[in-house]
């Protein structure tokens, strides 16, 4: 017998009501409970509705309260991984024109030690397969996606063979894209930054700042792009690996170097993933992200008005944040 026992449905809504919650409507409640896991709902949502003994919920407090609030961040969740989708595809694009561009279109051309970096000694080299570092693994998942047993690569290793790279991206995971990018030489990765970032980015930033600014991001993107996929809670997440502060990112939006240095704010959040992706050419990230997470809060508030100060809050969004063109 565990401490953690199953519990019907019926039981996990008595439970409920012993700890101070009430139903609007238990039949609802029940199939919600069915549909989405006790543990999503209420573990996942019951923080903000709990009395200050940590265990009962606050008088007043409804079933409906609790799912409102999972059911918002589930839309977050949705614009987050829209989002970083437009963002992925732009910065996939952006490698594969490049890699065409300056080297063929050629897979023995552009997969090159003179295209990438060696990167870092891997601690657990394996020297049957002839990986010893960073590099040499990219290139044994890059030949692992021409190999694919499916198109488009399969039709152009019979047809054409080759895998060019506009067909290559198509294979990447985030993970490799990331890694591909950080490895390439030099000069062709301050070609691809300056092409990535707008043009008033490119002229304020140093070209260290450029290159730190755009590691920070592809890390950070990676995080919520993760927390995203795996159903994580994405209103009030906090990487723990953020922005190293920047008058661009930082100061232009409000948020002061002191805020930051004493851990008022954290350095990384929706808020500033938001404007991180605007500092990029168009892609249709931003927009798609804005455009989600100010739906999710104009439906949200419909009903739930009195919890939008709190949630702004708890998502270190400004008190004046302006996510209804009515308001």
């Amino acid at each position: 017998m565990t401490d953690k026992p199953f519990k019907t449905l019926a039981e996990q809504i008595e439970i409920l009501r012993d700890r101070n919650l009430t139903f609007k409507d238990e039949v609802t409640a029940t199939q919600y409970l069915a549909a989405h896991g006790y543990y999503e709902i209420i573990n996942g949502y019951k923080t903000p509705f709990l009395d200050i003994d940590g265990e009962n919920f606050k008088e007043g407090t409804t079933f409906e309260d609790i799912f409102a609030l999972y059911y918002f961040d589930s839309k977050v969740r949705t614009a987050v991984m829209s989002s970083l989708e437009f963002v992925e595809s732009f910065l996939k694009q952006k490698l594969a024109y490049l890699l065409a561009e300056k080297h063929g279109e050629n897979y023995n051309q552009y997969i090159s030690k003179s295209v990438f970096d060696a990167g870092n000694v891997l601690h657990r080299k394996i020297p049957e397969k002839q990986l010893f570092t960073d590099r040499d693994l990219l290139f044994s998942k890059f030949h692992q996606i021409c190999y694919k047993k499916y198109d488009p690569f399969k039709h152009y290793k019979q047809k054409h063979q080759n895998t060019p790279p506009w067909i290559l991206v198509k294979g990447m995971d985030f993970g490799t894209l990331r890694t591909g990018i950080f490895l390439l030489n030099r000069k062709d990765k301050k070609i691809l930054l300056n092409r990535v970032f707008n043009p008033n980015v490119v002229s304020y930033l140093t070209d260290s700042q450029l290159n730190n600014l755009f590691s920070e991001l592809i890390l950070i993107i990676n995080k919520y792009r993760n927390r995203a996929a795996h159903g994580g809670r994405m209103y009030n997440y906090f990487p723990d690996k953020g922005f190293t502060f920047n008058n661009l990112l930082h100061s232009s939006n409000g948020i002061s170097k002191t805020s930051l240095s004493k851990s008022k704010k954290h350095s990384s959040s929706l808020f500033i993933l938001l404007h991180a992706i605007r500092l990029l050419q168009p892609n249709f990230g931003h927009i798609t992200l804005e455009i989600g997470l100010n739906t999710a809060l104009k439906s949200y508030s419909s009903k739930w008005e009195s919890q939008i100060a709190f949630v702004l809050s708890e998502m270190e969004f400004p008190s004046s944040y302006i996510y209804d063109d009515k308001n």
